[in-house]
């Protein structure tokens, strides 16, 4: 999987209910996705030691924040960042609402591109979170802090993205 631009599968159904790309492009888009988790599946199944370290990483992760702010909370957040446009994460993070998918499945704690949560603070009508994402190495990993606020309805919107030291 890589942090690329290219549009969620989420972005890419709503482009294509508004005709901006074709069913053609929908369904080759769709396909450069599907190849993308294929391919992580294999890499999976070539090195199970490493995987298995990665997962138990994730786990661990993802228990820590789930235990100190709830599974539900943690899915709304990492859902918020999913919809974000241009947000590289998206990538993984865009289906974080459906609960049949494991919370641990969206944290990459060393496998490239990496994705880790450094802090969360939840209130009750604001969010804010910081995060790592892309290269592995320390110089070269991304880092944001991101604000949400709650709109009228209650659901996370983009507040602020800001470069965090």
């Amino acid at each position: 999987m890589n942090f690329g631009t290219l549009p969620t599968p989420p972005q890419l159904f709503r482009q294509f209910e508004l005709g901006e790309i074709s069913r053609e492009e929908l369904q080759a888009t769709m396909a450069i996705h599907a190849r993308g988790l294929i391919d992580e599946m294999e890499d999976e199944r070539k090195n199970p030691k490493t995987s298995y370290l990665e997962r138990l990483r994730n786990y661990s992760a993802t228990r820590r924040l789930a235990k100190k702010h709830g599974p539900k909370a943690i899915r709304e957040v990492f859902s918020a960042m999913g919809r974000i446009d241009g947000f590289p994460p998206a990538q993984i993070l865009w289906n974080a609402g459906h609960a049949d998918v494991p919370l641990h499945c969206f944290i990459r704690s060393r496998k490239e591109p990496v994705f880790r949560v450094k802090r969360l603070e939840l209130k009750p009508m604001r969010v804010e979170i910081d995060v790592e994402y892309g290269a592995n190495k320390k110089t070269e990993t991304s880092r944001e802090t991101i604000s949400f606020q709650r709109n009228a309805m209650l659901i996370l919107e983009l507040e602020e993205r800001k470069p965090s030291p």
